[in-house]
């Protein structure tokens, strides 16, 4: 299966390539952290029955915008809603390279507040379903044609 970590760190780069000058910060943010910043960090994940040795798998990352705050902790929200609009046109794509999958996007969210800016994105891909017993390949087939004996 294809691990959600790697999934993180594919959108991380994403991100670090778009603002090379800021710091990204993967699943927490130490305290006083650089702004501006990012953070990338796992959502929702949702497994659904695709077959009976395959899952439909849903993931969401959320990106997290930070900018300078004032000593109240309150951020200049134009500045906010221009980098969330940002990190919302990276994903505003067909899908996301990650190791050798090609993720579909099917949701990309952006909710701007006063001192931070998420963007939710949702991956849709399928995968094997882990675990379970490996069966051994069908080898020889021995068949009979023509009638049926006894006719």
């Amino acid at each position: 299966m294809l691990s959600f970590l790697a999934i993180t760190e594919a959108v991380k780069g994403l991100v670090e390539e778009r603002y090379p000058e800021n710091t990204v910060y993967m699943e927490r943010v130490p305290v006083d952290f650089a702004r501006p910043s990012f953070l990338v960090e796992l959502g929702p994940v949702e497994m659904l029955d695709a077959s009976c040795g395959c899952l439909e798998v849903k993931a969401t990352v959320v990106v997290t915008a930070f900018v300078e705050a004032d000593d109240y902790y309150n951020s200049h929200v134009p500045d906010l809603m221009t980098r969330m609009g940002a990190v919302q046109e990276l994903f505003a794509v067909d899908g996301l390279q990650v190791e050798d999958r090609f993720l579909h996007v099917t949701a990309n969210k952006g909710n701007c507040q006063f001192d931070y800016a998420e963007t939710s994105v949702t991956f849709q891909y399928q995968d094997d379903r882990p675990g379970g017993d490996e069966w051994p390949l069908m080898g020889e087939i021995q068949t009979k044609w023509g009638p049926p004996q006894g006719e």
